[in-house]
């Protein structure tokens, strides 16, 4: 094992950096040089970056891969690397052009659009809902008859379900699609860089079993990190909530790593952190719903290393600075699932008076708590919106007989006993 201390790096997060403090800190407890590009500017008062530059919002996808290069040129970094899913497009360039072999920005791009993920699974044979691409908001009656009612609409470029949701006719389909072309022409969230050609999808709806799958690839074999069974508490919205792990049958984690195995391969990836949220049709059977080249936020990368003894990050970074056996050593030891854990998102709507952990830091199931709203900030829940008050993690005894019910069960309690006040607007 090589000792990383003091390696330069750059990180690239331009917003959202709380829901990567997990991610950050591994780095930091690496012993690595973090140089930081963001948008955010709490991190310049973050004694975890050796350096942190604030990028000016609403920088173009070309304008943020220049300053990268520019970036890696002026520390003397290898690579630069991001967890935060608007960016995966601008690192992978920076790194293809900064010489880094196992980058590759072509499965980047199709990874961060989702109209070119339909057209990718349909050309290698992988399994997927119908779609149809939408280029003009007032789509054909004729159109929707091709998927039917109930059937999804959501963003090409967006992320963690924002704008996604199953519409029942098609009055609300259009209301739906003016949003996203509102967002797609604003730019919002650093979502989208100018409108492209199909700029939103109608897709078949698949109505089973949801998860979410992290895993990494390393000379181009792809390891499972862990499956999230999810659940969605607003239809017709996508809200997710009650990430638990660890999945517990192996027999579909099995067929799920084949599944993966499958798109990886097709992507021609060589070195990557990938993750596919994956739902079950009518038959029983999963399809990928989507997928990229980076970790989940949140607390996913977390749990996945408490619950089955694998570090992803860590084992990513040292496989790209070189130590991949080491790193095939660390892939290779994951372990079946030593307790339960859950990820609650907290919703409210209206204005937030108070938002902390308050007595749940007492609860012995208190894994964690990001309120991702301050005081005075405006937070909505479905169907007003999609802007959560925290994410909160729990952790506990793992009983195949009663899980994921008896971690629920966990995330309900510590909830209930957040310091939470939200007033109602107006």
């Amino acid at each position: 094992m090589m000792s990383l201390a003091n390696r330069p790096v750059v990180l690239v997060n331009r917003t959202h950096l709380l829901l990567r403090n997990d991610h950050v800190e591994t780095m930091f407890r690496m012993g690595l040089s973090v140089h930081l590009l963001t948008e955010d500017e709490v991190a310049l008062s973050d004694p975890r970056y050796t350096t942190a530059r604030i990028l000016p919002t609403g920088t173009s996808t070309d304008e943020l891969t220049d300053e990268i290069v520019a970036e890696l040129r002026r520390t003397g970094a290898a690579f630069a690397v991001t967890f935060r899913e608007t960016d995966i497009v601008a690192v992978g360039r920076a790194n293809q052009g900064h010489g880094v072999r196992w980058s590759r920005p072509d499965s980047d791009e199709t990874a961060r659009d989702k109209s070119l993920q339909r057209a990718h699974l349909r050309m290698h044979g992988m399994p997927s809902p119908a779609s149809i691409d939408v280029r003009n908001p007032k789509v054909d009656d004729a159109v929707y008859a091709q998927v039917g009612f109930p059937c999804v609409i959501k963003p090409t470029r967006g992320a963690g379900s924002a704008g996604v949701e199953l519409v029942t006719d098609a009055a609300r389909a259009t209301a739906l699609l003016e949003d996203i072309l509102h967002i797609a022409i604003t730019g919002e969230e650093n979502y989208y860089d100018g409108v492209p050609e199909t700029w939103a999808l109608i897709e078949e709806y698949l109505p089973g079993e949801e998860i979410t799958c992290d895993g990494i690839v390393i000379d181009g074999q792809f390891y499972l990190g862990g499956i999230h069974t999810k659940v969605l508490p607003n239809p017709p919205w996508f809200d997710e909530d009650l990430y638990a792990l660890p999945y517990g049958d192996q027999a579909t984690e099995g067929s799920v790593c084949m599944l993966m195995t499958n798109l990886t391969s097709s992507l021609d990836l060589d070195l990557a952190i990938v993750n596919a949220e994956l739902r079950r049709d009518a038959d029983g059977h999963f399809r990928f719903v989507e997928f990229s080249t980076r970790i989940s936020g949140g607390h996913v990368y977390r749990n996945i290393r408490d619950v089955h003894a694998l570090d992803l990050v860590e084992i990513f970074l040292r496989a790209a600075f070189g130590d991949r056996q080491y790193a095939h050593q660390l892939a290779q030891s994951r372990h079946p699932g030593r307790i339960a854990t859950c990820i609650k998102f907290i919703y409210r709507t209206g204005v937030v008076t108070e938002n902390s952990a308050g007595d749940a830091l007492q609860n012995q199931y208190f894994r964690e708590y990001y309120p991702m709203s301050l005081p005075g900030e405006s937070v909505w829940g479905a169907p007003d919106g999609f802007l959560p008050c925290g994410l909160l993690s729990v952790w506990g005894p793992y009983d195949p007989a009663d899980h994921p019910a008896q971690i629920h069960r966990a995330a309900a309690e510590c909830a209930a006993q957040l310091r939470l006040r939200v007033a109602p607007f107006g």
